[in-house]
């Protein structure tokens, strides 16, 4: 037969009423060595354990003694009555019922039923650090719907990934971005330029550990890679101008005057010529029949 004596050393007590028993120094509990325990005729249970039992092994930390309530039916809380009624736009804290959980995690699990928040404002903040915490993580199995007249959206990466389709419906959209690509499978798998663009719009997420790349610092290449463009052009646009003075220089103008001299003369002795043929006056004949003389 095992035993039940309290690990303590000390009494077990018992006390009966009609309708609930008060013990302490159970040890048939799954929660450990009762320090307070109250069990009613509806199975309702209320009580505060002492460092054994379920959920002992492998926790750590200088206690981990535990409250324990158990009920078939609902529990219920009504709370803030006397609290003051704030305006709209005030938010101060005015705390009704707080949860300070020093170290651990915070669970809720509903195997058959619905979880609903309603409130005047929700905020839900990760406040962790580093590559590691700070996560938000929303999953649903069949739906996720968002609805507001207003939803903003601030970051520094943003991917969207649907492997089916992506519907955009608006009357009026606006983008402004500092460079845009758009890739096509077709051109993804035959293009020329496929690799180059496929590697410029990567999501280059860093290895756990690892520190993001802020947007400063790929502003900063940016900038470099503008200002070593504008240095180019300069150059090129210097180059240009030596060699347009150098071809101006080369010419002798001159030269070009008494060429043009030569090529107008023969272009009247040629004039002359076919005024006198008789060709010359016929096609002027005609020309004149059909532009009315």
């Amino acid at each position: 037969m095992s035993d039940l004596s309290p690990k303590d050393g000390k009494n077990y007590e018992r006390i009966a009423f009609e309708r609930h028993v008060q013990s302490s120094g159970d040890m048939d509990s799954i929660h450990g060595m009762s320090n307070y325990q109250i069990l009613t005729q509806e199975s309702q249970l209320f009580g505060f354990y002492a460092d054994t039992g379920q959920g002992k092994g492998g926790q750590g930390g200088p206690g981990t003694g535990k409250h324990v309530l158990n009920t078939p039916g609902m529990s219920l809380e009504v709370l803030g009555k006397g609290l003051k009624v704030r305006e709209e736009g005030d938010i101060t804290q005015l705390p009704a019922k707080q949860f300070d959980l020093k170290r651990g995690d915070f669970g809720i699990l509903c195997e058959n039923g619905d979880v609903t928040i309603r409130a005047r404002n929700i905020n839900i903040i990760a406040e962790g650090g580093g590559n590691q915490d700070g996560q938000i993580i929303i999953k649903a199995n069949r739906k996720m719907c968002l609805r507001a007249p207003d939803i903003s959206e601030e970051c520094e990466k943003f991917m969207c990934r649907a492997t089916q389709e992506i519907d955009i419906q608006t009357t009026v959209q606006k983008t402004l971005t500092t460079f845009n690509t758009a890739i096509e499978r077709m051109d993804a798998d035959f293009g020329a330029n496929a690799k180059t663009l496929i590697d410029s719009v990567k999501l280059n997420i860093p290895n756990v550990g690892e520190k993001l790349d802020s947007i400063k610092t790929k502003g900063f290449k940016a900038l470099d890679m503008l200002e070593q463009g504008k240095e180019a052009l300069i150059e090129a646009k210097n180059k240009f101008e030596e060699k347009s003075e150098e071809i101006s220089e080369s010419i002798d103008t001159e030269e070009l005057d008494q060429i043009g001299e030569q090529l107008g003369g023969v272009a009247e002795d040629i004039g002359a010529q076919l005024e006198e043929s008789e060709a010359f006056d016929e096609l002027q004949r005609r020309l004149g029949g059909i532009f009315g003389g």
